[in-house]
């Protein structure tokens, strides 16, 4: 299992912070300011698709959960 599907959000989000700190640092030199960035990108689309796939579980469960009441009435 790659190193991104292990990593939490909480973890993902954590490293953006750190990853956006680090970057607002004027001394920071060019390169790694490019490499930060990317993995900037990278982390913050791992966390967007995590988020859409949970939402949309979320509505599943919620229609799922709506469709058993109406039956139930």
């Amino acid at each position: 299992m790659a190193r991104s599907e292990e990593r939490s959000i909480e973890e993902a989000l954590e490293r953006l912070e750190t990853i956006a700190e680090k970057l607002e640092d004027p001394a920071l030199d060019l390169d790694e300011a490019v490499r930060l960035y990317e993995e900037g990108l990278k982390l913050y689309g791992e966390c967007a698709k995590r988020l859409d796939a949970a939402d949309l579980r979320i509505t599943q469960l919620a229609e799922a959960l709506a469709k058993q009441a109406g039956r139930a009435t």
